[in-house]
C-alpha cells in the first residue's frame, strides 16, 4: 500500500490519554487525517520533546507499555492506515526486532519507524529492511536535517514507504532553522521517495509551506496533544482539520 500524496498525519502515543479513551480520540480525528503515526509507549522516549514525553509517561503509568499497546487495537480497528514508531533499544532483547515487526504486521501497521536506528544502531539497517519485508511490512526511515547526504541517498535506494525528515532537534521544540530550505534539499536527494516532514509543526501555514517546498506529507503531534489537553477532543479535531485543509490546499495550488 502506498500513502496518499499529499498526506497529513497525526502522531499520538498509543494508550494516551488513557487506555479507555485512546481509540476514541483517534477515531475523532479520522475525517481530518490521511494516516496515523502511533507511538509505542516507552520509559525512554529519548528523541521526543516534553509534550510527547509526557504522553509516554501517562500511558506507561496507566499500564500500557511497548507491544502491550497493540492490544488496544484489538478492541476495534481504525478507519485510516497507520504506521508505528518505536525505539529500537527497547527491543534488542525479547521479543527482539523480529518480534516487534511481526506483532506490528499482525496489528495492521504499514511500517515501524525506529528513530534511534541510524544514530545508535546503523549496523542494523540492512537487517531491519530484510526483517521488515519478511514480516510483510515496508521499511521506513528517520533522518534529521543535519544528516549526511549519503544517508538520504542510501535510504532512497532501499525503496521505503517513507523517509521522515525531522525538521527540529526534538518533537515540539521550535528553533530558528531554515526548514523549507532543508525540505527542498532533501527532496533533491531522495528523488521520488515519499518525504514525510515533522517536528514542531504547529500551524496550518507552516504545513502548507512544507508541502510547497517539496514535502509529500506533514505529521503533527505535540500541537495536537496540547490542543487535546487544553480544549478536549473538539479543539484537537479543529486544529487537525485546519492543517489537513492547508496541506491539501497547498498541493492543489490554493
Amino acid at each position: 500500500m502506498e500513502l496518499s500524496r499529499p498526506g497529513f498525519s497525526v502522531y499520538l502515543t498509543l494508550g494516551y490519554p488513557g487506555p479507555a479513551e485512546a481509540l476514541e480520540v483517534l477515531r475523532s480525528l479520522e475525517a481530518c487525517v490521511d494516516f496515523y503515526e502511533l507511538g509505542l509507549p516507552t520509559r525512554r522516549p529519548k528523541y521526543d520533546g516534553p509534550t510527547v514525553r509526557a504522553t509516554h509517561r501517562r500511558a506507561v503509568e496507566a499500564g500500557v507499555e511497548g507491544l502491550e499497546a497493540l492490544r488496544l487495537l484489538e478492541r476495534g480497528g481504525l478507519g485510516k492506515p497507520f504506521t508505528l514508531m518505536a525505539y529500537l533499544e527497547d527491543y534488542l532483547e525479547r521479543p527482539g526486532l523480529r518480534g516487534l515487526l511481526e506483532e506490528a504486521a499482525a496489528a495492521g501497521a504499514l511500517c515501524v519507524l525506529l528513530p534511534d536506528l541510524p544514530f545508535d544502531y546503523p549496523e542494523m539497517l540492512e537487517w531491519y529492511v530484510d526483517e521488515s519485508l519478511r514480516a510483510g511490512l515496508r521499511p521506513c526511515f528517520f533522518a534529521s536535517s543535519r544528516f549526511p547526504h549519503g544517508w538520504l541517498l542510501r535510504y532512497a535506494a532501499l525503496r521505503p514507504l517513507y523517509i521522515y525528515l525531522g525538521l527540529q532537534p526534538a518533537t515540539g521544540v521550535e528553533l530558528p532553522i531554515a526548514v523549507e530550505r532543508n525540505v527542498r534539499l532533501a527532496r533533491r536527494l531522495v528523488g521520488g521517495s515519499y518525504l514525510l516532514t515533522g517536528f514542531a509543526v504547529r500551524r496550518p501555514e507552516t504545513a502548507a509551506a512544507l508541502i510547497r517546498a517539496g514535502a509529500d506529507a506533514v505529521v503533527v503531534g505535540s500541537a495536537v496533544i496540547r490542543a487535546l489537553e487544553e480544549g478536549g477532543v473538539g479543539e484537537a479535531r479543529r486544529l487537525a482539520c485546519s492543517i489537513y485543509e492547508a496541506v491539501h490546499g497547498a498541493a492543489a495550488g490554493v
